[in-house]
C-alpha cells in the first residue's frame, strides 16, 4: 500500500503543474484524495486511481487534465526551474543547520549519548555558582545598606 501511495503521489504531485492553475488544483483534489485513502487504509480506491486516474478525477467533476505523457516544453522548463529553486532553498537550510550551535550538539549527541547529561549537569553547577555569588552579594549590599542607614539588617 506505501508503495503504491508513493507512486500515486509522485505522478500526481500538483507542483508539476504550478504554472497551470486549473491543472494544479485538480492535482491537489487527486493527492488530497490519494492521502485520505492511505489514511483509512483503502487499498482498493489507491488501485482504483492507478487503474483509470482520468476517470476518478472526471467522477469527481475535476478539471479533465491530460495523463499521456507528453508535456510541452515550456512545461518541463517551468517544472526544471522550480526544481533548481527548491534544490537551492534546500542547499541553503542544510547550510543553516550545519553551521548552527544546535547541529553541533546534535553530533555529539549522536556519538555520545551521555553528553547531554554532562552538559546539563555542567550547566545547572555554574548556575549554582552564580546564584550562590549573587545571594552573597544580596547580602553583602543589605548588609551595608542597613549599616549606612544605621538600622539592623534584614
Amino acid at each position: 500500500m506505501k508503495q503504491l501511495w508513493k507512486k500515486l503521489v509522485r505522478m500526481f504531485h500538483p507542483d508539476l503543474y504550478e504554472h497551470d492553475a486549473e491543472k494544479r488544483k485538480t492535482y491537489e483534489c487527486l493527492t488530497q484524495a490519494i492521502n485520505e485513502a492511505r489514511d483509512r487504509g483503502h487499498i482498493g480506491l489507491l488501485e482504483a486511481i492507478a487503474k483509470d486516474p482520468q476517470a476518478f478525477i472526471l467522477q469527481h467533476g475535476w478539471a479533465a487534465v491530460s495523463l499521456d505523457g507528453t508535456q510541452s516544453l515550456l512545461e518541463l522548463r517551468s517544472l526544471y526551474e522550480h526544481l533548481q529553486a527548491r534544490i537551492l532553498e534546500l542547499i541553503e537550510t542544510l547550510d543553516e543547520v550545519w553551521a548552527s550551535p544546535d547541529y553541533a550538539i546534535y553530533q555529539f549527541a549522536e556519538r555520545d549519548a551521555a553528553v547531554l547529561d554532562r552538559i546539563t549537569a555542567e550547566q545547572r553547577a555554574e548556575l549554582e555558582t552564580e546564584i550562590a555569588g549573587l545571594q552573597a552579594e544580596a547580602e553583602r549590599q543589605a548588609t551595608e545598606a542597613a549599616e549606612l542607614l544605621g538600622s539592623v539588617p534584614f
